[in-house]
């Protein structure tokens, strides 16, 4: 047993809830791991928005989904013990599984919904989707399901990514406005 590694973790998991305590303070202190929260978005040219869609695409077929429900919702902004012994209990946060995940395309905005650019769309179809902004991320719901492409083209907002978990992750330059 790796007992050193878990009191480690633990011990470092206490000491960060005072340095977490006024990041936390900021959104109120009723805040919960996967509470459910709309993905309403402020972006950097100041446009606020509520994303209800996301679009993955070659141009000649689509992936994706919609949504009209609130998504569970997670404060990424904390201590990574995934190398820890109590990594299998907690949740990997945003920050290292976008640092560990492969570049695959580019993010663009278009009305309610992110389309992501990539050039081969094969192996895509079914897999989870992750979005972040500031220090939060949303996970969808459901998988991603074969869809009529949209077309047009929008601004880029972000970048995407291919976890080493097989989830598609989007990274918004953006924060999240609850």
């Amino acid at each position: 047993m790796r007992r050193r590694e878990f009191s480690l973790g633990l011990g470092t998991a206490l000491l960060a809830v005072p340095v977490a305590g006024p990041a936390l303070a900021e959104i109120g202190s009723a805040f919960v791991q996967g509470s459910l929260s709309a993905l309403r978005i402020r972006f950097e040219d100041g446009e606020t928005d509520t994303v209800q869609a996301v679009e993955m695409t070659d141009t000649v077929r689509a992936v994706g989904l919609r949504w009209t429900q609130h998504l569970p919702t997670y404060f990424e902004d904390r201590v990574d013990l995934s190398d820890s012994v109590a990594s299998g209990l907690l949740r990997t946060p945003f920050a290292r599984r976008w640092a560990d995940a492969r570049p695959v395309g580019g993010v663009e905005k278009i009305g309610d919904r992110l389309v992501l650019r990539v050039d081969d769309l094969s192996g895509f179809a079914g897999r989870r989707i992750v979005v972040g902004a500031g220090d939060y991320s949303w996970d969808l719901p459901g998988p991603s399901v074969a869809m009529t492409p949209g077309g047009g083209s929008g601004r880029p907002v972000g970048a995407l990514r291919l976890g080493t978990d097989d989830r598609i992750l989007i990274r918004l330059r953006a924060t999240p406005s609850f």
